[in-house]
């Protein structure tokens, strides 16, 4: 075996002396912290927020049946964008590796769940595959990446039986073992890649929607709607990151690299957004023709342009502001201009709504916006009892950016271990369950030296083998050469029969409706690129479905539901992947709870000879910093249970 030494943590990368995580977090410290924030009694802070949560959800449920009913969809898609630009935002770190994202990925997955719950509440203006698809993919990433961490929440609630059980059903017989890690990162992945396919099928149908209800048919719309949804979405969480910061006292894990990547991230897409509607205004004015340029003095003069001032004084331009590095940086001006940038960008959806048409005054813009917002009265009270359940940031992901940046974050040696030390030392004897097989359990400082004891193990007649550690284990994933094929089969399989189940729906909702039946089906489906004779077609006077029955077959009308559907059925496929992993990943020996947080490498007989001293012999062999254990645990067959 060739020897090798490990490579050090790497350094701490600083952005103007701020860390992307504290220089004291520790495996134990972030578990003990976040856990602890979970566990521990509900605060009088908390109760008194909930309480003042029952205010604009009050004030919402009065005013709902005093607002017009053409506002229902401006909010739902305001809903919508939202929960599509912080789905966007979670699934592209989290297929780009991202280090920073560890602080912010749970609390951008819990608002896109939230964000997307709260549109299915107002009369959506897009079909409702598209919705669910949202739905869904926000629940397939949110409940995934929660599993190792409602693990570490089941291990830490010994004492509270009733959280206990809980959580143990909840982590669906998640041990942490190299198989459960390896299939764990590629459905998280995985599922970030469907979130984000769901989002823009989601933004493209709200730009379809436009299209059909006013006379925006510039192929812009379509990119502004998803530029204006990963601005909202930023802003949105800038606002809670920098509330749980201060609230949570997570100073440590959302730090003041965080501040300034939201910032410049704000600032990017808020340049990005006012360029969208900068174009749409001087082509309007050096190219138009009579009609849009009645259009835009509507927008800017007319009855429209209290939506339009909105818009940009409130949800654009005071993103500019971040061009000054001390704004940038300050966690209050962060938590402000987001927070104003993501409630003024509602106001583009009431513009894409035509309410201005409608004869709506001032006022009625007023109201439908206090209606609105006293809707995210849920949303905050939805925050709230969910971060009551599981913690607000990752653990997992935390833990392996501390192991990282953090030359001392490894775990210790268990206590139980008195005569761990750097040399040759004896085994130490652990008690185990009566009825099971003598074995040996090897504790390690890293990964890399569970991965080079593995393959100083490794042989014709080796012993069984299996990993367990508290983040991801790719390195001794493939030193075990542990490999896991079926997500991909599976998320593939299901994506192709959501598919084919929205195609066949359509096709014998359409037989159904028409008077020939299959017939006029087949004759439609001869022409699949027409579109109806007359453009704009007649739009239907009462909201929400945009989508006619007469040409429910054509391009448009047919490819934005149908990748929603193959996205939902590639999330459902992908969930039903992971949890059959989950409970195959830990069968065989699994490491007592005292050994949880701890890299773990567990050796049992598989047919040749067992003989456990002479693996510690081999075992101690091996040089200090490349595979030698810190601890081994003998096993003895038949040993009772302390």
């Amino acid at each position: 075996m060739t020897e090798r030494a490990f490579p050090p943590a790497a350094e701490t990368v600083p952005l103007y002396g701020a860390p992307v995580i504290g220089p004291d977090e520790t495996v134990a410290s972030i578990a003990a912290a976040l856990a602890g924030s979970v566990l521990a009694p509900p605060g009088r802070l908390w109760r008194l927020a909930v309480a003042g949560t029952l205010v604009p959800i009050l004030v919402w449920a009065g005013l709902r049946s005093t607002v017009p009913a053409a506002f229902g969809p401006a909010a739902a898609a305001w809903w919508i964008g939202l929960a599509a630009g912080c789905l966007l935002i979670s699934g592209l770190l989290l297929l780009a590796g991202v280090a920073w994202r560890c602080g912010i990925g749970r609390l951008t997955q819990t608002a896109a769940l939230l964000c997307a719950g709260l549109a299915a509440l107002y009369p959506v203006p897009v079909h409702p595959v598209s919705l669910g698809a949202l739905l869904l993919a926000s629940l397939g990433l949110w409940a995934a990446a929660l599993l190792p961490d409602l693990a570490v929440l089941r291990d830490a609630a010994g004492p509270d039986r009733r959280r206990a059980r809980l959580y143990r059903a909840l982590s669906a017989g998640w041990c942490g073992s190299a198989l459960q890690w390896l299939a764990w990162e590629r459905a998280c992945r995985g599922f970030g890649l469907l979130g984000i396919l769901a989002a823009v099928a989601v933004l493209i149908d709200l730009a379809l929607a436009a299209a059909l209800r006013t006379d925006r048919h510039d192929t812009l719309l379509p990119v502004a709607l998803l530029v204006e949804a990963v601005l909202s979405g930023a802003g949105l969480i800038a606002a809670l990151a920098m509330t749980l910061r201060r609230g949570r006292g997570l100073d440590g894990l959302i730090t003041g690299r965080h501040l300034d990547i939201l910032g410049r991230l704000l600032l990017a897409f808020g340049l990005a957004a006012l360029y969208c509607h900068v174009t749409e205004i001087v082509t309007a004015l050096l190219y138009g023709d009579a009609a849009e340029r009645a259009r835009l003095t509507r927008r800017l003069l007319g009855d429209e342009a209290p939506a339009f001032w909105i818009l940009m004084l409130a949800g654009l331009l005071p993103t500019q502001l971040f061009w000054i590095p001390a704004i940038r940086r300050s966690a209050l001006a962060l938590g402000l201009i987001g927070a104003l940038v993501a409630i003024g960008l509602g106001a583009d959806h009431v513009l894409a709504t035509r309410i201005g048409a409608t004869g709506a005054a001032l006022a009625d813009l007023l109201t439908a916006g206090i209606a609105t917002l006293g809707s995210a009265g849920l949303f905050v009270l939805g925050l709230l009892l969910l971060f009551r359940l599981v913690p607000p940031v990752g653990i997992a992901e935390t833990r392996q950016l501390a192991l990282a940046q953090n030359a001392h974050a490894a775990p210790r040696v268990p206590e139980t271990a008195p005569d761990a030390r750097p040399g040759p030392f004896a085994v130490q004897p652990l008690a185990q369950p009566p009825g099971q097989p003598p074995g040996l359990i090897a504790i390690f400082a890293s990964e890399a030296g569970l991965a080079e004891a593995a393959r100083g193990l490794s042989g014709p007649r080796a012993p069984r083998l299996d990993a367990f550690g508290p983040v991801p284990m790719p390195e001794a994933a493939a030193a075990l050469h542990r490999e896991e094929r079926s997500l991909n089969r599976l998320a593939l399989f299901g994506a192709f029969l959501g598919f084919a189940a929205f195609l066949a729906v359509r096709i014998a909702g359409l037989a159904g409706d028409m008077p020939d039946g299959p017939a006029s089906v087949a004759a439609l489906l001869a022409r699949p690129l027409s579109w109806p004779n007359s453009w704009p077609p007649a739009w239907p006077t009462a909201w929400p479905t945009p989508w006619p029955a007469a040409w429910p077959l054509s391009w448009a009308m047919a490819a934005v539901p149908a990748l929603s559907a193959a996205a939902a059925g590639g999330v459902l496929g992908l969930a039903v992947a992971l949890l059959s992993v989950v409970r195959a990943g830990r069968a065989g020996r699994l490491p007592p709870s005292a050994l949880a947080g701890h890299f773990v490498l567990t050796i049992e007989p598989s047919g040749a000879p067992f003989i456990p001293a002479a693996l510690a012999r081999r075992l101690n062999a091996l040089p200090a910093d490349a595979g030698r254990p810190l601890a081994l645990y003998g096993l003895a067959a038949g040993e009772p249970q302390r």
